[in-house]
């Protein structure tokens, strides 16, 4: 195994690693605070979120991104002292975005409050959020760097250390102001998202100072200028911009035509809250390992396409791919088998268990999509990528308005799972036009589906007896003895299922 494999495979366990360690804990504890502050808080949480996420979008405007590939095309070049140049040039356009989005979200906090979100006890929350802008900003800076120059140690670091002091503060505040009711409990959540987020910063920063230390790699000192990374941020900002207004449209939507359904304001918060804000996530959660990967995808094929190692690229998405299909397929099958319990053991709710079981089918799709989307913006088809998200963002919109008035909360599923194949079709083309990868459906799908289903109804067959109120660690062995069944039946007919290639 060569060297860059062994890093690449270090750099993504160790990711891995944390991400999961880091989700987990961080799932378990919005179990907690969920069933703390009730399904109409996390509803209105969720809906402020959705104003918040935009002014983040607008505050970072494509320059994680921008700082990997520059940062990562440098390395690759030798240029060590063009690296400390690119970082000066984004630390100054990540303060003028962000500076511009916390002013304008303080001052236009009331208007967005009563007029967009239809809900004054939103504005003291954005007002509240609205300081973290700037901390977020820089810290995306520093993570596309330590992506870009492959030292992902110092962004686990980062993780670790905001989860740790998240989970206290919001303890501190949410135990204290929950009592009180929905508003103050919200405020109380955002006062946490805002702290965090400027310990994570420092911490960042911290790192950075350290690892800046370093002598550069390379003699090469090619001048670098503002324009280089304004000329690939901001198409990456408008695209971005675009579509989180969009989303920030749908998910703004959702409520106000449960509304025009016939439901109330806290029942249509407390479906949206069910739906986006418990069952999603746990569709999201298993994703941990492939993002660590796929975050380290892009200065890998950016490295690449400037070399110009069309052979290794073609390996690199191969085995991506696959690997990504077979672990969705198994992700899909448990969570669609053990919905029900899953839903009833993290958030003593049935609703949630029932969304989980209806979109499990779209898990593989959904994580492909999210492995294409890496490869795409590591040979620099970003572009493309943009004018997908733009189109699945306005026909979201328009499917929200049309749906959730004939079909409620469900309606909203059923365009996650519409979309989620709309996107990667798009994707997937446009990635097969530049690199020539293969998917072996019958080893990577097919198989590993087939002996999924097999371990998960051996599981729920020998744990009959342990009825719907087991416990969160009855849960977790039950899972644990199907991922084994798993393994004991897939890697034998892998094995022979090698010498039938059914290939897309």
């Amino acid at each position: 195994m060569s060297s860059n494999r062994k890093r690449f495979f270090y750099n993504g366990i160790l990711l891995t690693a944390v991400a999961l360690a880091v989700r987990s804990v961080g799932m378990l504890f919005n179990s907690y605070i969920t069933r703390t502050v009730g399904a109409e808080g996390i509803g209105l949480f969720t809906l402020i979120m959705t104003v918040y996420s935009f002014a983040v979008t607008f505050a970072t405007s494509g320059i994680s991104l921008t700082v990997t590939r520059l940062v990562a095309g440098a390395v690759g070049e030798g240029d060590g002292k063009g690296v400390r140049r690119i970082m000066r040039h984004a630390i100054t356009y990540a303060l003028i975005f962000s500076i511009t989005a916390s002013v304008v979200l303080l001052v236009f906090a009331e208007y967005f409050g009563i007029r967009v979100l239809g809900d004054g006890r939103t504005i003291l929350p954005l007002r509240i959020l609205a300081v973290s802008l700037v901390p977020i900003a820089l810290s995306t800076v520093f993570s596309g760097y330590f992506v870009g120059v492959k030292r992902v140690a110092r962004n686990a670091a980062v993780q670790v250390c905001g989860q740790i002091f998240k989970i206290a503060i919001t303890l501190f505040f949410v135990l204290r102001f929950a009592r009180l009711g929905v508003e103050y409990a919200t405020i109380a959540l955002c006062i946490s998202t805002t702290l965090t987020e400027l310990a994570a910063f420092l911490v960042g920063l911290l790192q950075f100072l350290l690892d800046r230390r370093r002598k550069p790699n390379g003699d090469k000192n090619t001048p670098r200028r503002f324009s280089d990374v304004t000329s690939m941020a901001l198409p990456l900002a408008l695209s971005a911009y675009i579509r989180s207004a969009l989303l920030t449209l749908e998910h703004i939507l959702i409520p106000k035509r449960l509304r025009d359904r016939g439901e109330s304001h806290t029942d249509s918060l407390a479906q949206y809250g069910i739906l986006h804000g418990m069952a999603l996530p746990l569709l999201m959660y298993p994703m941990s390992p492939l993002s660590s990967f796929a975050g380290l995808l892009v200065p890998e094929f950016a490295e690449s396409t400037v070399r110009g190692e069309q052979a290794r690229m073609k390996r690199i998405a191969d085995e991506a791919l696959n690997t990504t299909l077979t672990y969705s397929a198994l992700v899909a099958v448990l969570l669609g088998i053990f919905s029900e319990e899953i839903g009833y053991v993290l958030y003593d709710s049935y609703d949630t268990g029932y969304y989980i079981a209806l979109m499990a089918p779209i898990i593989p799709i959904m994580y492909l999509d999210h492995v294409t989307d890496s490869i795409l913006k590591g040979i620099g088809e970003h572009v493309y990528s943009m004018w997908v998200n733009i189109c699945d963002s306005v026909l979201s919109v328009v499917l929200v308005w049309s749906l959730i008035p004939l079909m409620g909360i469900a309606g909203y599923a059923v365009v996650i799972i519409v979309m989620e194949g709309f996107n990667f079709t798009l994707s997937a083309l446009r990635l097969r036009k530049r690199i020539k990868f293969k998917i072996n459906l019958f080893t990577a799908f097919v198989l590993p589906t087939l002996a999924a289903t097999a371990s998960a109804l051996i599981t729920r067959r020998l744990f009959t007896f342990s009825g719907n109120g087991a416990t969160a660690t009855w849960l977790v062995l039950k899972l644990v003895f199907a991922v084994c069944a798993f393994f004991a039946v897939y890697i034998p007919l892998s094995k022979i299922g090698k010498s039938r290639k059914i290939t897309v």
